[in-house]
């Protein structure tokens, strides 16, 4: 396992704010999108490293969730390629991200774009739902080994088990994403159940790349075990950008993490025990062996001499046979709890 996945284990669940390209292109703004993410609790900021001209054809139709007033009459193409980011650009965001102290990823979106992450030295990369069945891509990908986090929106079953078999006979680092490819979508299709289906087959760590409107499907996710989130991030929802409406802003991230830190904490351990916090409740509200009524030194106990009542710290119920047909060695007020030194041999 790479250090990069530890480092997601150790930090579980490992929050990744997806700025993409909500950025616009901007060096500032994606420097302040840094900043937010860090502030309101992230563990990670993601962006995307795309050349339009060599994975977009120019006559390719928009996707619904692309038809935007904002975007006017410009092809998918046109819209995807204004918010390009150069390497250089991504050299600068690295070095402030670690600044700032923030684990920094991209997606690269075809194989120039990959190459030129490899070149320097990226921890891991994050694989698109859009190329989850581009096998050369994956095929190039795995033959660097490097760490992998893959989403798997708009799959089918046959569909993962090619793109994982291509990984796991690399023996690459990987996290297998749920996915469901829609801007926003809907939370009955978020299927999270998948999640449960990816760890028995694959045995591999699971995450999710969620695009619901709330945060229920990601604490949903990290009760079934999901240690990695990915959700879209924008400083503003009232930013020009097709992925904006689909982004959660900085006070609803500081909200998610909080959400999904306390969910993990929930889940606490599978051994059934008595807590801490428990104690004084348990002696306050739990039953024990009381006099039913004032007991006089000599008598021999019957069951109807017994009540059984709070407080929760003197003999359980379980002591009810023992004691019946024994010989008090003391006066015992009614509702006083019974002790075993309160009985001769």
């Amino acid at each position: 396992m790479s250090t990069y996945i530890e480092n997601i284990l150790a930090k579980a669940p490992y929050v990744i704010a997806e700025a993409g390209i909500n950025h616009n292109g901007d060096r500032a703004l994606a420097r302040d999108m840094i900043d937010a993410a860090k502030e309101n609790g992230a563990d990670c900021i993601k962006f995307q490293s795309f050349l339009a001209d060599k994975y977009i054809s120019r006559k390719a139709g928009r996707a619904g969730y692309q038809n935007q007033s904002s975007v006017g009459g410009k092809s998918q193409h046109q819209i995807i390629q204004e918010t390009e980011m150069s390497q250089e650009m991504y050299i600068e965001l690295c070095a402030h991200a670690a600044k700032r102290e923030i684990d920094i990823l991209s997606t690269p979106f075809e194989v120039w774009s990959f190459r030129s992450l490899m070149e320097l030295k990226v921890p891991a990369v994050k694989i698109s739902s859009c190329n989850l069945t581009n096998y050369p891509f994956l095929r190039e990908i795995s033959a660097t080994g490097v760490p992998v986090l893959l989403s798997t929106g708009m799959g089918t079953l046959e569909e993962v088990d090619k793109a994982v078999t291509i990984f796991k006979e690399s023996e690459s680092p990987l996290i297998l994403f749920q996915c469901t490819s829609n801007y926003p979508s809907r939370i009955e299709n978020a299927n999270l159940n998948v999640l449960k289906t990816y760890q028995q087959r694959y045995e591999v760590p699971v995450g999710l790349s969620d695009h619901t409107p709330t945060h229920t499907t990601c604490i949903a996710a990290v009760a079934l075990g999901a240690v990695a989130l990915e959700k879209h991030f924008t400083l503003s929802r009232k930013l020009p950008g097709i992925d904006q409406q689909a982004s959660i802003e900085p006070r609803e991230l500081k909200e998610l993490v909080t959400a999904v830190r306390d969910c993990r904490k929930a889940l606490g351990s599978a051994e059934k025990m008595r807590s801490d916090e428990e104690e004084d409740t348990f002696v306050a509200l739990r039953r024990s062996l009381v006099a039913a009524r004032d007991l006089t030194s000599g008598e021999v106990l019957t069951e109807e001499m017994i009540a059984i009542k709070r407080p929760g710290n003197g003999l359980t119920t379980e002591y009810l046979p023992r004691l019946v047909g024994k010989k008090l060695s003391r006066d015992i007020g009614e509702d006083e709890l019974l002790r075993l030194e309160d009985f001769g041999d």
